[in-house]
């Protein structure tokens, strides 16, 4: 018998492994969300790294007993978790349709711990392939139906790809640490990163990304759309159920405004703090009975905010108030609490700079019980008054209303007097900015050749191509006919205008006929009437940065831009050229 096949079975007899536990955190307002457990050799005289443990278990078939072990221990630290957190269990692919497993999680099993299945996500790792991939999906529709989670760990590293996902349909996936590590410097981990991110967005699963261990990290994944996370830089591991630090939840509050504000810079949205009112509140210490009395004595506080030292750490409504002092025991079981005791840690809260088109996505995301209670304003990490959905409601909608008017009815892409604003707001400004205009050359004899409907095919075709290429919240915007804008919030654009230009020249010769492009060219009537060939549809792409200039007013840079247009138009094929 080797060392390390000895060191796991004194392990496993003596049971020498503590639990431990990394939170798993919202990206949005830096709340928990879960937590991890993860296992650590107990006695210092049994040195093995922990990944070499399950592979040594592996080895020797031990790998039931081990995760046994882990998992039991970790079940009997959860009686101290707060209620309404979820626990992730480490679950081997093939281990989760195994019987005796099934028979480990019975209700009156976790009741022991005082779980529900919704407290758990199994999260299934990979170390080897799926032996049977029937017997896997059932197993996870079983325990779906039972209303536990499924998460799947390591998405983009190993044997965790899309056919897993497919097969699974998760709850939730978690993006392996390595696309993670240093995302900020690689476009093609942001792309796929935003994908990812988007794909769970449309498919209802909550997106994690793990590993995140730097400021620049976590920013770039707030900036790509992603939910949640977990990391070092966020939290450790530890033998305690911790939330993060209030720095670290104040930060990614602020990330995420920034990350709002780059993306709707001049917003058409109103922020949070603009709609929002002062609000009731009280101090933690108060007794839970001289604040009944006061709403009893004054209908007209239907909600309240407990906040110390200027931040909010706990929210009530009316009614739970009032049902805490209800029954045959309430009375007595609460009169003498603080009201600190009874209020819900577990709410929503936001940044004043929060656009309320996203506060009203993220509201609309809270359990049911919730899903109409105000939100909570925050700015500089103090509290600073509420919103209603109501208020939310109302301004959303007029705002949508106004943005249908002044967007094109084909793209719906913002029109004219949107891209005015957008414009002239870098224009005036400081911040970086390269300004793009995208003319596709040839259009006209394509549309007299083709019809309008085909014309429109075209028009649309650029603004997906256009949309596709954005990985940095660029604004988009359709000027008219097949002029288009784009508006970078940084100065090297190039790479942008490479990709769309060789998406749309990939693309468009599906609009074409065979004959037509085997010949690499249409005949149709040019302005005088007279026949002529044209090429294949091109692009002419002209940008303006404030890299190297400055505008004082905007009838100077559209000059500069009109000039620019000229000389790329008179270019043969697609070009791009960026001052």
């Amino acid at each position: 018998m080797d060392d390390k096949h000895q060191l796991l079975d004194r392990i496993l007899e003596g049971r020498h492994l503590t639990p431990v536990f990394q939170p798993i955190v919202s990206l949005v307002d830096g709340k928990t969300y879960g937590y991890e457990a993860l296992s650590r050799i107990s006695e210092k005289e049994l040195e093995m790294n922990i990944e070499e443990l399950f592979q040594t278990a592996f080895k020797h078939n031990k790998s039931w007993e081990l995760e046994t072990l882990c998992r039991g221990k970790a079940l009997e630290q959860s009686v101290y978790m707060e209620r309404g957190k979820k626990l992730f269990l480490n679950v081997n692919c093939n281990i989760i349709y195994d019987n005796t497993f099934r028979e480990g999680f019975t209700k009156a099993y976790l009741q022991k711990f005082g779980l529900n299945s919704n407290d758990i996500i199994f999260e299934i790792t990979e170390r080897v392939s799926i032996l049977d991939t029937h017997a896997f999906t059932s197993a996870v529709d079983h325990y779906q139906k039972q209303n536990y989670g499924i998460a799947i760990d390591d998405v983009g590293a190993g044997y965790s790809g899309l056919n897993i996902i497919a097969n699974a349909k998760p709850d939730l996936i978690k993006l392996d640490m390595n696309m993670i590590r240093d995302v900020h410097k690689d476009e093609t981990k942001q792309m796929l990163i935003k994908a990812l991110s988007e794909f769970g967005k449309n498919s209802g699963i909550i997106v994690i990304a793990e590993g995140i261990e730097t400021e620049a990290e976590l920013d770039t994944l707030i900036g790509l759309g992603v939910g949640y996370g977990q990391g070092f830089y966020l939290g450790f591991p530890d033998q305690d159920f911790k939330d993060i630090s209030k720095e670290k939840a104040d930060l990614i509050k602020s990330c995420q405004a920034k990350s709002y504000i780059r993306k709707s810079k001049t917003s058409i949205y109103p922020m949070a703090g603009y709609l929002s009112r002062s609000g009731h509140t009280f101090s933690p210490c108060e007794k839970a009975l001289k604040i009944y009395e006061t709403l009893q004595n004054d209908p007209t506080i239907t909600e309240f905010t407990v906040t110390e030292k200027g931040a909010a750490i706990g929210f009530m409504t009316r009614t739970s108030l009032i049902e805490k002092f209800g029954g045959r025991y309430g009375f007595s079981l609460n009169s003498k609490k603080s009201i600190q005791q009874l209020t819900s840690k577990n709410f929503l809260s936001v940044n004043y700079d929060m656009p309320v088109n996203q506060v009203s996505k993220l509201a609309m995301q809270r359990q049911y019980e919730q899903l109409y209670n105000p939100i909570v304003v925050e700015k500089e990490g103090n509290y600073w008054g509420i919103v209603t959905i109501k208020d939310l409601l109302e301004a959303c909608t007029k705002v949508e209303v106004d943005t249908a008017m002044h967007s094109n009815p084909l793209t719906g892409l913002p029109g004219n007097l949107l891209i005015d604003q957008e414009i002239l707001y870098r224009v005036l400004g400081d911040a970086p900015y390269c300004i793009i205009y995208f003319d596709i050359d040839n259009f006209k004899s394509y549309n007299d050749a083709y019809s309008f409907q085909s014309g429109d095919m075209m028009l649309m075709l650029l603004a997906d191509t256009l949309n596709k290429a954005a990985v940095k919240s660029e604004f988009i915007g359709h000027i008219g006919g097949d002029d288009f804008i784009v508006i970078c919030d940084y100065h090297e654009a190039e790479m942008y205008c490479e990709k769309v230009i060789d998406h749309f020249s990939q693309r468009v010769p599906s609009l074409y006929h065979k004959d037509d492009i085997d010949r690499g060219y249409i005949i149709s009537k040019n302005r005088r009437g007279l026949t002529e060939e044209f090429p294949i549809a091109s692009l002419s792409v002209a940008g303006i940065s404030n890299r190297t200039r400055t505008y004082k007013n905007i009838d100077s840079f559209s000059a500069d831009i009109a000039e620019l247009k000229k000389k790329c138009k008179r270019q043969t094929g697609s070009y791009y050229e960026i001052v």
